[in-house]
């Protein structure tokens, strides 16, 4: 059985086996209805390797829409907590899948560093790594500078303080973002690792980025001055 499942619909057979490509390009193991053997049944087969594969990747378009097999599919990944989505034009999704997070990839050619490619990779990795992490052959490794911010740890010992690291990370992620040159994995994703122990060429193959940035907050208390001081040798009364 499969690592991802394929839903899309027939028109955009092209998008389809590009991101089949990519995505075995980085280790997973990959299905789509182009596999289907012909002794069993076409519904037995699109059954079981839904049943069984880790993430269900659905390439959303004006035909998929419309499609009673992609909408199916995408509710029982969305039902199995495993949906992924991406949209390739400019049709509206439909009810419920509108509230899920939706991938915009309008004009992708494959190119492995687009940001919101990265996204879907992202989200592919996070499914699929519970159960073990993907090999990554070495055409895969980034093409240029990328970086993804792991949320600061609050070392204050003060629950109250989370806000504050939370803010600091974010910000962050902002500013790294205003670099033309660099692509900076999106806030949403980067806030999964939350809390967890990280191992960062773990975290540097599940996001797809060459670089990670990590780091600590501790909140530090200080004496407050007086409000006026006196001048050495003469008195001062501050009352």
């Amino acid at each position: 059985m499969s690592d991802v499942f394929i839903s899309y619909a027939r028109s955009t057979e092209a998008t389809a086996e590009a991101v089949v490509d990519a995505l075995r390009a980085l280790g997973y193991s990959v299905w789509r209805d182009d596999e289907l053997p012909s002794h069993r049944t076409y519904s037995e087969v699109i059954e079981a390797q839904l049943q069984s594969a880790k993430a269900v990747v659905v390439i959303w378009s004006a035909e998929a829409v419309k499609s009673q097999w992609v909408r199916s599919e995408a509710d029982r990944a969305r039902a199995g907590a495993k949906l992924v989505q991406l949209m390739i034009d400019e049709s509206r999704l439909p009810m419920p899948f509108d509230q899920i997070q939706c991938a915009d990839l309008m004009g992708w050619t494959g190119d492995p560093d687009a940001h919101n490619w990265r996204k879907v990779v992202a989200s592919v990795g996070d499914l699929v790594s519970g159960a073990r992490a993907p090999a990554v052959a070495p055409a895969a490794a980034p093409r240029r500078l990328s970086v993804g911010v792991v949320p600061f740890a609050n070392m204050s010992g003060d629950p109250e303080q989370e806000y504050f690291s939370d803010g600091i990370s974010e910000d962050i992620i902002t500013d790294l973002s205003k670099v033309s040159t660099l692509s900076v994995v999106a806030r949403n994703t980067a806030f999964t690792l939350m809390g967890k122990n990280v191992d960062v060429p773990q975290v540097a193959r599940q996001l797809g980025v060459s670089h990670v940035l990590e780091g600590s907050v501790r909140k530090v208390l200080t004496r407050r001055l007086p409000d006026r001081l006196s001048e050495p040798g003469k008195q001062q009364n501050y009352g």
